[in-house]
């Protein structure tokens, strides 16, 4: 778990740094993409970022303990607790949630609005981690169709209805497929994520059908300038975005996308006003940075030998990169628009705080091997110095003295 990763001495180096480099880019880009509406909503320019940077600040002290201070199994042990708690959330989001944009996705913490569902996608890492680990640890195929292997996944279930009926199909997507792919992980067979698949693409495709804005939205999604000026405004103005950055930018501030030409330039939409400013060389830094982060998370769940550690960490890898992934493809065209943040670089303080505490569980799971293995070397040390004392009394002559 020491061994070098590429530049650091370790992967949880390169997580964490990597994690702050990614946060940095975040608030210039946050900055970037919302001067323009923040001065002409609060009339201060420096808005957005404040909150971005207060966010951050916040979000330092859960993920510090949850990464140098708690044992990762704790949290895996209570994660029925955790589950329970938010169930009653989400449950009040949707009765007595602050509407926004024709969304009751938040609720307010004195004067700040939280968005539950962020919090969410942890506990079904969580839910899944636990209670899947020990199927993969006796190399016994999890089932969504026999107990109690298949509890996890109709908990995850019950979460993506109460986050779908917000209405917010995107999340609601993600909450689910967060849970599927760490039953995939956990070894499901063939047949059964066939049979999901199947009825999870025949389900997508009615609630499309019923409600005429997705439906709308997934026509707009294969020629969006069929109704440029109207449903295929937002995709229209991302794409133009990104392809009047050419392959330098326009340079830091200049984007045109910002004033008020692109709908939530910067939250849903960041990384068109980041691919404008930066280019195209700008656009793949981005990109190598998550792959990068996506590596060393990777490398971290292939070196811990706790099954429910390994699953805990693969669900953040898949939280964190597999969000970012579908972010940008959403921005460039490659699906619909679903409302998926892009990590660390949309604006979203529920989000991000959310995203360092999944950070700081790697770092607690990492954390928690490396000192297994050095108790086991100090051990091995001791045991092999006892060995070399018994060796050396047996070939001392008789009648030796020190």
């Amino acid at each position: 778990m020491h061994k070098r990763f590429l530049f650091w001495d370790n992967p949880k180096d390169a997580v964490l740094v990597l994690t702050f480099l990614l946060m940095t880019i975040g608030a210039i880009n946050v900055f970037s993409a919302s001067f323009v509406e923040a001065r002409e909503t609060y009339d201060n320019g420096y808005h957005f970022l404040f909150q971005y940077v207060r966010a951050a600040l916040v979000g330092l002290v859960p993920m510090a303990l949850v990464g140098w201070y708690f044992n990762y199994r704790t949290w895996l042990r209570f994660r029925h607790l955790w589950y329970a708690i938010f169930l009653v959330v989400l449950v009040c989001v949707d009765l007595f949630g602050v509407t926004s944009k024709g969304a009751q996705r938040w609720l307010y913490v004195g004067s700040q609005s939280v968005q539950p569902s962020e919090f969410v996608k942890l506990s079904i890492i969580l839910l899944g981690a636990g209670s899947l680990g020990e199927f993969l640890h006796s190399k016994k195929p999890a089932s969504i169709f026999r107990n109690p292997s298949n509890i996890a996944f109709f908990q995850a279930g019950a979460f993506a209805l109460l986050v779908f009926l917000q209405p917010d199909m995107g999340t609601a997507a993600i909450i689910f497929a967060l849970m599927v792919g760490l039953y995939i992980v956990a070894g499901l067979p063939k047949l059964q994520l066939a049979i999901l698949l199947g009825a999870s693409l025949a389900a997508a495709a009615i609630l499309v059908a019923v409600a005429p804005y997705r439906l709308a939205r997934v026509k707009i999604w294969f020629d969006p300038w069929q109704d440029a000026a109207n449903t295929g405004y937002q995709v229209v103005q991302a794409l133009t975005a990104i392809g009047s950055g050419g392959f330098f930018g326009t340079s830091f501030g200049l984007g045109t996308g910002k004033f008020f030409y692109l709908p939530e330039a910067h939250t849903d939409f960041a990384f068109a006003i980041f691919c404008q400013e930066w280019g195209f060389l700008g656009a793949s830094f981005l990109i190598m940075l998550f792959l990068l982060l996506a590596a060393a998370i990777h490398r971290i769940a292939l070196n811990t030998k706790s099954a429910s550690g390994f699953l805990l960490v693969t669900g953040v890898n898949f939280l964190i990169v597999g969000q970012a992934v579908a972010n940008m493809a959403m921005v460039c065209g490659l699906l619909p628009v679903i409302g998926v943040p892009l990590s660390f670089i949309s604006y979203g303080g529920t989000a991000l705080i959310a995203n360092m505490i999944a950070i700081g569980l790697v770092v607690a799971v990492y954390r928690d091997e490396t000192g297994q293995e050095s108790a086991k070397q100090e051990v091995a040390a001791v045991f092999e110095q006892r060995k070399q004392e018994l060796a050396n009394k047996r070939t001392r002559p008789r009648g030796w003295r020190p």
